[in-house]
């Protein structure tokens, strides 16, 4: 056989091998791909109910904070009222 065309024929050997190995490289990078967006779309929904939840705790805080403020004003009237001496009749 001529020594070109055993040359040839390695070189065509390496190169369909190297374009063999980057197609694979690619799918493999594709799948990976895929498989992250799908795991995203959770932690995407995760993220919006934990908004929800944190303004849920912060309305219940501002709803806790109106009723001891409601009950320190009791308290003062209560405290006012026992101070002020009652009607005689």
């Amino acid at each position: 056989m001529d020594p070109d065309v055993q040359t040839f024929g390695q070189v065509m050997l390496v190169i369909v091998m190297f374009l063999g190995s980057l197609s694979a490289i690619g799918i493999t990078v594709m799948y990976a791909i895929k498989k992250m967006k799908r795991m995203r779309s959770p932690i995407a929904e995760y993220d919006t109910r934990l908004e929800q939840l944190q303004q849920s705790v912060d309305a219940i805080a501002i709803e806790v904070e109106r009723i001891s403020e409601a009950q320190r004003f009791t308290a003062q009237l209560l405290a006012q009222r026992s101070e002020t001496p009652a009607l005689e009749r």
